[in-house]
């Protein structure tokens, strides 16, 4: 490798992370000013709101917008050279263009190695980490919340509070295939059953 391919290899990996980094943090800024109340009420610190949630939030957005920032990062540093004139200088210089194209080859395969590890190894765990706070503390409608087990021994039904008024259920409920029925639901006013549909 020469001189130039390191320098090209350089400038598309310190593109990428930069603004990759810099997503990241605007993400989680995002992510905190939606959630503020959420985190409020579950009553967790701050310390452990960053380990049960963040830790898996930030693999997850990063591995979804991986391929995006790429582009993005190609796209910026290329134009950058383009407007130095240092692409015109490269190929004046006698280079052949897809010998000029080789360090963004080998960047691109780099990335790409580090995402297919990311999304084998890093991301599935940081989905349980997010998924797991995501149902305890954010999701009104989870099972950690509203969904109660019915007098089933079995734990097989599900009933949930819609809103003030209505109740919802569900018979049968298996949790691995996620599917149900028949279900129902209820409208109870002053005591009172107005409603039942099923």
């Amino acid at each position: 490798m020469k001189k130039i391919d390191w320098y090209i290899i350089k400038k598309f990996l310190s593109t990428f992370f930069f603004s990759i980094f810099l997503f990241t943090v605007i993400a989680v800024v995002v992510d905190i000013s939606e959630k503020a109340d959420d985190f409020a009420k579950s009553g967790l610190s701050a310390g452990a709101i960053v380990t049960q949630y963040y830790f898996g939030f930030v693999p997850y957005i990063l591995a979804l917008l991986f391929p995006l920032f790429i582009f993005i990062a190609v796209i910026f540093f290329t134009s950058k050279m383009a407007g130095r004139s240092e692409i015109v200088a490269i190929l004046a210089s006698g280079t052949a263009y897809n010998r000029w194209l080789r360090p963004y080859w080998m960047a691109g395969i780099l990335l790409a190695l580090i995402l297919l590890v990311a999304n084998l190894y890093v991301v599935p765990k940081a989905n349980v980490i997010r998924g797991n706070f995501e149902a305890k503390y954010l999701d009104p409608n989870s099972s950690y919340e509203t969904l109660t087990k019915s007098r089933n021994s079995s734990g097989s039904d599900f009933y949930m509070k819609v809103d003030s008024f209505t109740y919802a259920g569900i018979y049968n409920y298996d949790t691995i295939s996620k599917r149900g029925g028949p279900i129902f639901l209820d409208e109870i006013r002053n005591n009172q059953m107005v409603k039942n549909t099923r």
